[in-house]
């Protein structure tokens, strides 16, 4: 299948470089750039776990567990004393925490053009580095640090990081705009509706073709997610041809033939071969988005169907959790997504918006330790990216409980306005709720389980939000953007944990862009 896009690819390119030849433009080179300089001051805090300490698998014998945990504190508090005997401070802290900290990053994004037809783009990162952060080693082999916060942060006093520049587009993009003929190959952001199934960058080639006369636009690709195929397992100096490899293949289609409605179909494919990590898969993602715009009102109505095959190792264990025996077994997926959105304009000043997101299937894992989302219509998903709290489900920094990866048997409701004010001025104040389509599982808890007396639920939890915009300039921002989280009984389930109730946040951000 890439062999053949690829042959169609370079079929399709032999005319334009026809095209080229025959042009009498300068060949001077064109340079164009774009970034952004961020500086942020960040405030967390929270007394709720953000991930699951607890094991996830069953409980085979529940006396040994209680044994061993109470041996492991036991054995904690003895070396935390022995510590504080020789006068150095206690390594226990409270099951709290308020953190302040500082970073920055620089974006950059530089196209090359000799000609209307070849462009090439690079895009940079360098950061985000905090101020005062660990930077890499000045001698020996760097592992994974997580006191590192960006690609190869920096930020220590006289211990700045020697690599801490990250390469995030490297493509040409051949244009041929007569005939509304767009290819794009190389590293480059592949980015579905909305980013509910993909927005990631990555390694590729994507196709777009524009038809004018019947509005319409056709395009297609192919994202080579992952490659291990130069593993050397046996240790026999030659690369094994075992083609362990992921590839996501995608078409949308874009039509709009109405002046207020702008829709699109669109379906994803995802093949992974790779079994480094005990799981391959078939899965696919047929989407429709709708937009309808109005001069009061408009909303979007958007559906995902997610069918397909996950292939997953499963361990067969005896009665001391040993295992003895390995086996493969196979899940049929078939789940789905669904995305509502309303905004009413009052005036140009004012405006009121609802959102409503959700998936199928059951948060977490389920009473076998396998994740709930392998059945019981679970939605896989693929490599997503939004934001509809600020806290509950994010990706921008501070606190996040959940990413679109990992928003899967999830519902998120939420009211919000934005109020512009004095004109550089723009508020928005926001409601949300968080819910499981189903409970997650409770009986492989082991501190919030019902022997403790609790119960399961499908209540995650409320959220509000309070940001502000305020333009300097068309290029200078300051944004201040906070989120206050009051966790329910689902969430306490899901994580296993019996402690705290509440997660907060705020940063301010001054960010010029050029």
């Amino acid at each position: 299948m890439l062999t053949r896009l690829f042959s169609v690819t370079i079929l399709v390119l032999i005319p334009f470089f026809f095209l080229s030849a025959q042009e009498e433009e300068s060949q001077r080179t064109i340079m164009n750039f774009n970034g952004s300089f961020r500086v942020r001051a960040t405030n967390v805090g929270r007394d709720v776990l953000l991930e699951r300490k607890t094991p996830v698998t069953p409980i085979t014998n529940l006396e040994k567990e209680e044994t061993e945990r109470v041996q492991s504190e036991q054995q904690t508090i003895q070396s935390d004393l022995e510590r504080r005997q020789q006068g150095l401070p206690s390594q226990i802290t409270r099951r709290k925490e308020d953190v302040s900290y500082y970073d920055s990053r620089f974006l950059y994004n530089m196209s090359f053009s000799a000609n209307k037809y070849v462009e090439g783009i690079w895009g940079m990162q360098v950061g985000d580095i905090p101020f005062g952060g660990r930077g890499l080693r000045a001698t020996g082999p760097d592992g994974f640090d997580p006191g590192l916060v960006g690609p190869g942060s920096g930020g220590e006093r006289g211990r700045t990081a020697a690599v801490n520049v990250q390469t995030n587009l490297l493509y040409l993009n051949f244009r041929i705009p007569e005939s509304g003929l767009f290819i794009k190959v190389g590293q480059q952001l592949f980015s579905s509706a909305q980013g509910r199934v993909l927005f990631s960058t990555g390694t590729g080639v994507s196709i777009l073709k524009n038809f004018q006369f019947l509005r319409l636009s056709l395009e297609g690709g192919v994202l080579r997610a992952r490659d291990q195929s130069f593993l050397d397992v046996d240790k026999n100096g030659f690369a094994d041809k075992n083609y362990q490899s992921s590839n996501i293949y995608y078409n949308r289609m874009k039509f709009e033939y109405f002046r207020n409605i702008r829709n699109e179909v669109y379906a994803y494919f995802l093949d992974d071969n790779d079994k480094t990590d005990n799981e391959t898969a078939r899965l696919a993602w047929y989407g429709l988005h709708n937009e309808f715009n109005f001069q009061k009102f408009s909303f979007i109505v958007h559906g995902i169907l997610n069918t397909g095959i996950v292939k997953k190792l499963n361990a067969i264990n005896d009665s001391n959790d040993v295992t003895i025996y390995n086996t493969t077994r196979r899940h049929y997926i078939k789940g789905g997504m669904y995305d509502f959105q309303f905004t009413y304009r009052w005036n140009e000043s004012l405006n009121f918006n609802l959102i409503a997101l959700g998936t199928t299937g059951r948060p977490g894992y389920d009473e076998n330790g396998q994740e709930a989302n392998l059945k019981g219509n679970g939605y896989r998903t693929l490599a997503p990216g939004f934001s509809i709290s600020n806290i509950a489900t994010d990706f921008t920094g501070g606190y996040a409980l959940f990413n679109g990866s990992s928003f899967s048997g999830l519902n998120e409701y939420g009211l919000y306005s934005n109020i512009i004010a004095f004109s550089p001025y723009q508020f928005t104040f926001g409601y949300y709720q968080l819910w499981a389509t189903k409970s997650p599982e409770i009986r492989i808890n082991r501190e919030f389980s019902e022997r403790n007396g609790y119960r399961t639920s499908t209540y995650m939890g409320m959220e509000y939000n309070f940001n502000i915009r305020y333009n300097v300039t068309s290029d200078f921002q300051i944004i201040f953007r906070s989120g206050y989280f009051v966790a329910g009984d689902a969430l306490f389930v899901l994580l296993d944990s019996k402690y705290g109730r509440v997660l907060r946040e705020a940063f301010i951000v001054f960010e010029h862009r050029f």
